[in-house]
């Protein structure tokens, strides 16, 4: 009996914690605006003197979700080490700094006022749109209501200390507004939901139009890789019987030699171009799948020869875009993740940087690697542009893209933080606007 009960409680504790994975993961992209409003959060407690009457200071409690939601600020630049229970701590910053403050805050000025009076609806209302946003930021029902509840009954706890407290008044903000403190609580959940749905399918949809794009284009690029082997199997024979025929004076026209090298290379080039569009269709298939594999085989792979394959591979539109390529290999390492990713990842970085750096003078783009002692990286770094400060913390979502509807579909970088994250390494972007971008893939020593 005791065990099958301590099997759920693991159950559902595992249930959490993945949830509490996804609700950081969901809530990640605003990190860095989470902390930057709580150093706001101490200013609220002059407003809150000149629209009501509080019978309870809140400064103290507004001031500590200043070093509660600290860390938040300073996320990415955590390596994957300190990420590791990220995820904990984020949920119980959110618990802290919504339901349980303003619980606190609406409880404690209800229980200080005097006899026979109200507080401000405004504490209602705070109390209200606290509890929407918590159950939007966390990322599931469960996980919000698990811990919205400890959350109340702390908040309720000073009320056993309290002398004399309001009683009529708590009674009128607690438990008469209950079923709009549900609204809220349900609100925050379908909203949450609905974005949710939204984006799984569009991925959906993402996922369709790739395969089915890559089932009727395979087939074609098939048929044209096997006729042009064909064709470069059989001229050899039909060269030789060209020049006996042209030693016997049988030819009226005779081809240059030039020209005969031309077939040659002609059919190279359409064995080429097969191989590169397959490739795209590759890039196409895997960036729009939900997640890179259900358990990436792993290999031990050096950075020098997935950057090579990378380059070799990559389909430039000419030999000017082919030339913009700069590889520096100062340290050459071992990683251990699957090639395929890794290729793909590489690529999407290439053609990023290749799309906005020919927009420069003097334009290149400077593969290198670099180690240090505790991490390995692979460095994409341009004289581009750079990315607008508005769009930065968001270059990572998933289907965020700055260009026109119909040149990309915003899944590229999203796609390359996805492998980085299930292998255990990292991605990074450091970039100024009007002067460069470079991204680092950091894999971490085991």
């Amino acid at each position: 009996m005791l065990g099958a009960l301590f099997q759920r409680l693991r159950f559902f504790l595992a249930r959490l914690d993945h949830d509490a994975e996804l609700s950081a993961r969901y809530s990640e992209r605003h990190f860095s605006l989470y902390a930057k409003l709580a150093f706001i959060s101490p200013a609220v407690t002059y407003v809150d003197y000149l629209v009501s009457t509080p019978y309870w200071d809140t400064f103290i409690i507004r001031s500590l979700a200043i070093p509660v939601c600290l860390p938040a600020l300073f996320y990415h630049k955590f390596n994957a080490n300190c990420r590791t229970y990220f995820h904990l701590y984020f949920v119980v910053a959110a618990t802290f700094v919504f339901p349980f403050s303003y619980g606190l805050m609406l409880t404690m000025n209800a229980a200080h006022a005097p006899p026979d009076s109200e507080i401000d609806i405004l504490w209602i209302l705070q109390y209200f749109i606290a509890l929407f946003v918590f159950f939007q930021v966390l990322y599931t029902r469960l996980l919000a209501s698990t811990l919205w509840v400890p959350a109340t009954l702390l908040a309720l706890t000073p009320l056993l200390f309290a002398n004399h407290p309001n009683i009529s008044e708590l009674e009128r903000v607690l438990l008469y507004p209950f079923a709009a403190y549900l609204t809220a609580v349900g609100l925050g959940i379908l909203t949450n939901r609905q974005s949710d749905i939204l984006d799984t399918e569009k991925l959906k949809a993402a996922s369709a139009i790739g395969a089915n794009l890559a089932h009727e284009l395979r087939t074609p690029l098939a048929s044209i890789g096997a006729l042009s082997g064909g064709v470069e199997r059989l001229l050899p024979p039909i060269v030789d019987g060209y020049a006996k025929a042209k030693e016997a004076g049988l030819v009226e026209e005779p081809l240059r030699n030039s020209q005969v090298e031309t077939l040659r290379d002609a059919l190279v080039t359409i064995q080429g171009e097969v191989g590169y569009s397959n490739t795209i269709i590759d890039m196409l298939l895997v960036n729009t799948a939900d997640k890179p594999s259900e358990q990436p085989d792993l290999e031990s792979l050096s950075a020098k020869s997935c950057i090579q394959e990378a380059i070799g591979r990559y389909p430039f539109n000419n030999a000017k875009e082919r030339s913009l390529i700069r590889v520096k290999i100062e340290e050459d390492f071992t990683v251990n993740a699957p090639r395929l990713l890794i290729v793909h990842v590489l690529f999407n970085l290439i053609k990023n940087a290749l799309q906005y750096v020919q927009r420069s003078k003097n334009a290149y783009v400077e593969i290198r690697t670099e180690s240090t002692r505790t991490s390995r990286k692979i460095i994409i770094h341009d004289n581009g542009p750079g990315i607008p400060a508005h769009d930065q913390p968001h270059i990572f979502d998933r289907f965020f893209t700055t260009n026109r509807t119909g040149q990309g579909a915003g899944i590229g970088l999203s796609f390359c933080k996805m492998v980085m994250d299930s292998i255990g390494g990292d991605i990074t972007c450091d970039t100024v606007e009007g002067e460069y971008t470079t991204f680092t893939l950091v894999f971490f020593n085991v």
